[in-house]
């Protein structure tokens, strides 16, 4: 046997995804272009990343041979994670059938939900592997340390039929705050969130995290507000949903003033209606869905449940979204398109016909594509 075969390759480099925005770590492995062996140059493109907003070619930095691809075809995976190892030659067929399993096989975890679990001590054995993990994900599987939050006495007191909790202490929260207080009709008594426990969101104060959900239940606060907005991962949001039900608060609509509902459409529990929006004759609306600012929802549309409409989407008459999709900001429809279940539809995009479920749509394009197939996503759910 060569002594090429004999003697372990040297990795030259580690190609690791890296951050496509800065918003939304996760993005989707949708070409890979080199093959294993292969001889690359600086500058050579290996795979191409996209997220729902933006779409980049991953180069490779020095000279030297392709060893196996730690990532597959239509892969969900995490800035950080690795993509290829570059070699100073060829790997051999043992080495290749060695090499690590593709990602997916194993719990992924943002960095900060992976810090997250060494501090709480979370079995990272015992987490799923369907979708990638954030904070929020992990203070869900921590173990009980035996301390109990506590429900401040001041919060308790002030609890009544008007109250509402919002989960979430980010920009979705500001926002809805805002809504809330122009309103007039609910008043917000506090917020909560498992990643930060103090400080507060336009004066309303964050006192802790969903462990207080079924105290401020038995306090008398009748509803919970979903402050979490889904963007990348729509999962997130349908999850605080379901916790917040599962602590036995309602669902109430929340109707910015601004807003234009017509009275024969329908808004099910938990549909947040943004400044400016739009709901037009005979359109449904599902459950837990956002209407972002200044979105229109025409005539006989179907919007499903657990959706997001960002800011500026204009969906025409007799226009279906299943349950689960994100649709970008700046969004337009033909009349009668269908945009599947767990879709993402990228900023600006034009849709001129369906959209399979679980497709992503990049940004500023028009579907359907004419220079390749549609992106397919992997697992969502």
């Amino acid at each position: 046997m060569s002594e090429e075969s004999t003697t372990p390759a040297t990795v030259l480099a580690r190609v690791l995804a890296p951050l496509v925005n800065n918003n939304e770590p996760e993005a989707q492995v949708i070409e890979i272009q080199g093959a294993v062996g292969a001889h690359v140059e600086p500058g050579d493109v290996v795979c191409t990343l996209e997220t729902s907003k933006s779409t980049v070619d991953v180069e490779i930095e020095v000279a030297g041979y392709l060893g196996p691809f730690a990532v597959a075809l239509d892969d969900r995976i995490m800035a950080g994670d690795l993509l290829v190892e570059v070699l100073d030659r060829p790997p051999t067929e043992d080495e290749a059938a060695a090499a690590a399993a593709p990602s997916g096989a194993a719990p992924r975890l943002t960095k900060k939900a992976e810090a997250k679990a060494n501090e709480l001590g979370v079995d990272l054995a015992a987490l799923p592997t369907d979708r990638i993990l954030t904070e929020r994900d992990i203070a869900a599987f921590a173990p009980q340390s035996g301390v109990t939050e506590e429900l401040p006495a001041s919060v308790a007191a002030r609890a009544g039929e008007r109250s509402v909790v919002l989960f979430g202490a980010g920009g979705l929260a500001r926002s809805l705050i805002e809504v809330i207080h122009r309103a007039g009709e609910l008043e917000v008594l506090c917020v909560l969130d498992d990643a930060a426990d103090s400080g507060d969101v336009l004066g309303v104060p964050i006192i802790g995290g969903r462990g207080l959900l079924e105290q401020l239940h038995d306090a008398g606060v009748p509803y919970g507000v979903n402050a979490v907005g889904g963007i990348g991962r729509m999962r997130s949001r349908i999850d605080v949903f379901e916790v917040l039900e599962s602590a036995g608060l309602g669902s109430t609509t929340i109707i910015d003033p601004s807003a234009v509902i017509s009275p024969s459409a329908v808004l099910e529990p938990g549909v947040h209606v943004m400044p400016g929006a739009v709901v037009w004759s005979l359109a449904t609306v599902g459950a837990n869905t956002l209407l972002n600012t200044n979105v229109v929802v025409s005539h006989d549309c179907v919007i499903g449940p657990n959706v997001h409409l960002a800011p500026g989407a204009v969906l025409a008459g007799e226009t279906t979204v299943g349950e689960g999709t994100l649709v970008g900001m700046g969004v337009t429809t033909r009349v009668g398109a269908r945009i599947g279940s767990g879709a993402i539809v990228g900023n600006g995009v034009v849709v001129n016909d369906d959209v399979p479920d679980g497709t992503i749509v990049p940004s500023g394009t028009v579907w359907p594509p004419s220079d390749r197939q549609p992106s397919r996503l992997s697992g969502r759910s």
